[in-house]
């Protein structure tokens, strides 16, 4: 069964199909649910005893760091999920699905991993991208508090990933799309839109190799998802912690492969 043929009837689910049918096949997997996850409400996530188990949840696949880490690796993979179906629905058909946290299902694991999300309203004056700008500072503003208090850490590195999952999901659609320029464009407006303290999303552009020609753009990332602080990972391929000779190196070969 194709992605466009699970989307339902309402009016925010026809949206979803617009927006699936506005990109390749292989990038519908970002948009549409596989298997039979758990539909869980975003905004459970301001309910710590709730949010505590999540990230409590996290230390079955990163056995021996601390909560901080754990709570910094969920929100990782968190910020970027929550926010897809809004961002992507606005660059593919210049409507946004509401991001705002009584509206965003998350699809959840019963480990606690968390890959899709599914908006359940039009966001109004969704094509607005100030109205879209305010909507995510709502659903941030709730969410990075929380994450920092269940993790006993601080808010400002959160901000940082929130920025990094902002640029890295709209180049994905973007890529998809041929529209990297205008998808990148509309990060770097939805980031300051957003204000402070959201640092602006940073993109850089890297040669192919010979014989393959062009430029690949890459996110810059300012912040650091911390899964190298358990034992047997490594630093990602662009993490900020990586010396710059070795960032660029492996930047370089995913280039190749892009």
């Amino acid at each position: 069964m194709s992605g466009v043929a699970q989307v339902g009837s309402t009016v925010a689910d026809e949206l979803l199909a617009a927006t699936v049918a506005g990109l390749r096949p292989a990038e519908h997997g970002y948009l549409v649910a596989a298997g039979e996850p758990l539909p869980v409400c975003f905004a459970l996530v301001d309910d710590p005893e709730w949010l505590n188990t999540q990230i409590g949840l996290q230390a079955q696949r990163w056995p021996t760091v601390d909560r901080r880490v754990l709570a910094t690796l969920w929100w990782y993979s968190v910020s970027q999920v929550f926010l897809t179906p809004t961002v992507a629905s606005m660059l593919v058909t210049g409507q946004a699905l509401s991001p705002r946290p009584a509206d965003v299902e998350m699809h959840w694991l019963p480990d606690g991993r968390v890959f899709t999300a599914r908006s359940t309203a039009v966001l109004d004056r969704g094509n607005d991208v100030r109205s879209v700008a305010a909507a995510l500072r709502d659903s941030l503003d709730l969410a990075i508090p929380a994450v920092a208090r269940a993790g006993a850490g601080r808010e400002r590195p959160l901000w940082a990933i929130a920025t990094d999952s902002l640029a890295n999901r709209l180049l994905l659609v973007g890529r998809a799309r041929g529209e990297v320029d205008r998808a990148t464009a509309l990060a770097g407006t939805l980031a300051e839109l957003i204000g402070a303290p959201m640092p602006a999303p940073r993109y850089v552009d890297v040669d192919r190799r010979p014989p393959r020609q062009g430029q690949v753009r890459f996110v810059r990332r300012g912040s650091c998802c911390l899964v190298y602080l358990e034992p047997d990972e490594a630093k990602c391929t662009s993490c900020p912690r990586l010396p710059p000779s070795s960032r660029q190196a492996l930047i370089r070969t995913a280039a190749d492969f892009a």
